[in-house]
């Protein structure tokens, strides 16, 4: 049985080897190799069949991409776990910031015209609303999330960076740039409504 293990490291190292000088088709065999540990490891994190496929194979092309920093080629097995573990990290954060916006862009879209057009602008009719409503949501969806989060949740676009995982400063360009999107596709609106 240790010679088996044993040929099993050769041999990862030898396809590794092999990878690293160019043969893409050995990688292939490494990952039906581990393909079955990779995808186990996976549910046992996050207890989806289809989506520890998915992380599975966002692991095997992340390893594929750093193999030249795989310092010992006999530890593959180990180093593509420590990958998907991380993966499925990151899927978890991915999935609750998803979640979260989500929550915020149905429950507060639902609510965009009595929180936002009509406490700021109590004369506009449902036509007027609908409208607005519609071109809010023809923005790209991050500009709109941040519209949406801005003005109808009410937060700060300090408050809309931590929600969203990103810098201040990309928030506050995103704000700028759904302006300028809207003050010209709602300039006849306005001029209509005076």
């Amino acid at each position: 049985m240790p010679e088996n293990k044993e040929h099993i490291k050769t041999r990862d190292e030898q396809l590794i080897s092999a990878v690293l000088a160019g043969d893409i088709s050995s990688y292939g065999i490494i990952v039906e190799r581990y393909w079955k540990m990779a995808v186990a490891l996976a549910i046992s994190k996050i207890n989806n069949v289809t989506e520890a496929e998915d992380i599975a194979q966002e692991s095997f092309i992340k390893a594929y991409l750093n193999l030249s920093k795989l310092r010992q080629l006999d530890r593959f097995a180990g180093w593509l776990s420590k990958i998907v573990i991380q993966q499925c990290i990151d899927h978890s954060r991915r999935y609750a910031k998803v979640q979260s916006v989500s929550t915020i862009d149905t429950k507060v879209f639902d609510s965009f015209d009595s929180k936002f057009v009509f406490s700021s602008n109590p004369g506009l009719d449902d036509e007027q609303v609908s409208f607005i409503r519609e071109t809010v949501a023809k923005l790209p969806d991050k500009f709109k999330k941040v519209v949406i989060m801005r003005f109808a949740a009410g937060l700060t676009s300090a408050e809309i960076a931590k929600e969203l995982g990103k810098r201040h400063g990309t928030v506050r360009t995103w704000l700028h740039r759904a302006y300028e999107i809207l003050r010209k596709e709602l300039t006849p609106f306005f001029e209509e409504v005076k």
